[in-house]
Parts: structure tokens; sequence; C-alpha cells
């Protein structure tokens, strides 16, 4: 049994691939598993995939129907049978020392998960450290609360929690088995929002590398997250539902305010999608988005929060569902 197994989602990465499979194979940790997961890709990756498992015992390949980023993570941690569960996507790369570090850090602290900070790869290859506004070290359940909790799902300043994002944290493989932790199938965008928000709630501990960029994320103009998603802002109401569904359960700390926050903040990308039509079609999606009852829920006994007095006016016209809002943002955006 592998300590470590790690799941690879591969969709439509043929140029990429290569380059994130060989930084895997090339971990200074051996024993680990990676798990190909072949999401009905339509190029040569699953060739590529079957190629590297015929020459590495490490690799274990899954073929299957495409049903999305969800499906393909959920189908790899089915036959993963690491102690330890990382994730990584397929056109994004890691250092060769990640996963040894990571062990190291979740082993001696005895931790639910670990989380290294990431590094962002541009367009003209210059190179940031992005990192999150939390301290580095060991969380207990008490720190979890007190400095976690009251961000978890989304920051008072409209913002991603600290715990987003799924490939720079390894997790322990039996914590995701004891709370049935997978990828809602449903959202098909942001999906680590959920898992993310899930494992905070549940964990007992874990344990922060502030200033470790381990992962490597690349800036890929063809990927979903920099593109325009038609019926984007439908997902993204499925997604605060479902927290919902979760979050409106628990009766040991009150999410009703950042539930909100996070029905804004997708509203707003939303937004800033539409923007980028013609302006007879974004004025017809702002318009949808405006008068949605989702939205309208979430503004709903709301206190504006504070942001910077631009943001706050924008946050005040769309919740009076004001005509002036599509001028105001043509002009501004």
């Amino acid at each position: 049994m592998p300590l470590v197994s790690i799941v690879v989602p591969v969709y439509k990465v043929e140029k990429y691939l290569e380059r994130c499979v060989k930084s895997l194979l090339c971990q200074t940790l051996h024993d680990i598993e990676i798990i190909l997961v072949d999401d009905g890709s339509p190029d040569r990756c699953p060739q590529i995939c079957d190629e590297y498992a015929s020459r590495d015992e490490r690799i274990k390949v899954v073929h299957k129907r495409n049903g999305g980023l969800s499906s393909a993570r959920n189908a790899g941690l089915l036959v993963a049978t690491g102690s330890y569960i990382g994730f990584v996507d397929s056109d994004d790369d890691v250092s060769f020392g990640m996963y040894e570090r990571m062990l190291t850090i979740i082993e001696k602290y005895d931790t639910d998960f670990v989380m290294s900070d990431y590094l962002r790869i541009a367009d003209d290859k210059s190179i940031s450290l992005k990192t999150t506004d939390i301290h580095q070290g060991l969380y207990t359940k008490q720190q979890i609360r007190k400095d976690i909790f009251p961000q978890l799902i989304m920051s008072e300043c409209i913002d991603y929690g600290p715990l987003l994002s799924v490939c720079r944290c390894l997790y322990r493989h039996s914590f995701l088995k004891k709370y049935h932790i997978f990828f809602d199938e449903e959202v098909r965008w942001s999906e680590d929002n959920i898992f993310s928000s899930i494992v905070g709630y549940h964990c007992n501990s874990f344990y922060y590398m502030k200033g470790e960029g381990l992962y490597h994320y690349y800036h890929n103009q063809d990927s979903i997250t920099t593109s325009y998603r038609k019926g984007a802002w439908q997902v993204y109401c499925t997604m605060n539902k479902h927290l919902h569904l979760f979050f409106d359960n628990v009766s040991d700390y009150d999410f009703s305010r950042q539930l909100k926050l996070h029905q804004i903040y997708y509203a707003c990308n939303c937004i800033a999608m539409e923007l980028g039509l013609s302006s007879e079609k974004a004025i017809e999606g702002i318009r949808t988005i405006l008068n949605s009852n989702e939205l309208q829920n979430a503004f709903s006994d709301f206190d504006l929060p504070q942001v910077s007095f631009k943001f706050k006016f924008f946050l005040f016209l769309m919740k009076k569902r004001c005509s002036k809002l599509i001028y105001w943002l043509k002009k501004y955006s």
C-alpha cells in the first residue's frame, strides 16, 4: 500500500500532461501512487496516460466518460489506496520535494491535513508566491473555530476563505472516509469551495506551511477559470444551495452571513463575465442575475461589508437592482 495517492484529472491537456506527470514521477518520495483519471478526453491524453502506466508501476489509469472535474476527482478517490491523498491539476506541476515535505509535516503534527502556498506562473513566465492571510503553523480545533470559522466559506471582504484550493493540500485518507467527503458532482466549477469548507468544518487540526510554494499553478488561457462560462450563474446558485444544505444544519456556529457573502461574490463574478459580451447580451445577463431570487435572498436583512467605497457603492446598486448599475459598470470597468 503506497503512502500517498495523487489524483490527477485529465481532460484536453495534451500540451501540458507530460510536464505534470514528470514532476510526480520525479518526487523525492518514491512511495506514491499516481492516479491519472482520463475524463473522456477527446485528444491523445488517454494514450499518453496508458503509455506512462506501461513504463512505471506507480501509475494507475482510470478511463471514464466525461463527467467534469468533480466526477474525475471522485473516480480517483474511489480507487486510491494511499494513507494520504493529494490532488494535482494536469495543466500544473509540483516541486520535486512537495509530497515528502508534506508527509513529514502531517505525520509530525498528526493533523487531518496540511496546506502549503503555491507559485503562480504567468504567461510571460514571471513567478509570484501566492499566500494566505493567516499565520503559519499548527491549528488546533480551538484555533480553527476562532480564526478559520469566521471566514471559512467567504471572508468579510468578499473573498475566498483561507482553505480554498485542494491542490496545495495533503489529506489524511481516513479523515476523508470518516466524514464521507467527496466532490459535489452537480457543481461543475469552483468545486473546491464546498470540499474545502466541509473539510475545514470537520477537521480537528491542520498545519499551514506558509511561504512554501510547493504547488505550481500555470495561467492557462484555455482553463475554465480564465474564460467565459455559459450558465455560470446557475452553477454558482447550485453551489450556494448545496452549501446551505450542509451549513444550515450545523448547530455550533452560524455561517448564514458567509453564505450570503458567497452568493454575492459569485453574482459579482458573473456580472464581470457578462461585461465581456456584447452590450445587448450583457444587459440581459446582468438583469437576470439582479432579478434572481437567489441574489435578493442574499441581500435580505444584509448589512453591506466594510469594503472600498467604490465596491460598496456597486453592492448598494446591486441590492437595489438599480437600472443605472449596467451603465455605471460599463463606465468604470
